[in-house]
């Protein structure tokens, strides 16, 4: 059953990315991180911006530099989690799930939109 309640940016849900096609991240519950801005969330679009996660255990590789690893527990317990910005891609809202918890760090968030403008070749002078 889809998740009703109001969605902002930084919350994870947990979310059915099926179908999928070629190398989408899929699975009927994966984790995703919100990014769209809060503005757009509320809009009655009825669509978000998210970045699939998935789990370092029983992989045999590590994060990419292109990735960002959040803490162990972040997520689940007991499981370190990568939000990928290399597969951003705007889902329904009706294939959102459940809320599972949010990224409030400060420097977790600066890494993501970090990896995210890079990937979409989008460069800022500060």
């Amino acid at each position: 059953m889809a998740y009703r309640g109001n969605v902002f940016r930084w919350e994870i849900y947990r979310a059915d990315l099926e179908p999928h096609v070629g190398h989408e991240q899929a699975g009927e519950s994966r984790p995703v991180l919100i990014v769209s801005n809060d503005e757009f969330n509320a809009s009655g679009l009825g669509v978000h911006a998210v970045l699939p996660l998935t789990k370092l255990e029983g992989k045999t590789r590590k994060a990419y530099s292109f990735e960002v690893a959040l803490p162990t527990g972040a997520v689940s317990s007991g499981i370190t989690s990568i939000v990928m910005p290399h597969q951003i891609r705007t889902i329904s809202r009706h294939r959102l799930l459940e809320r599972m918890g949010r990224v409030d760090d400060p420097e977790l968030r600066r890494a993501i939109e970090d990896r995210l403008l890079e990937h979409l070749g989008i460069e800022f002078t500060y």
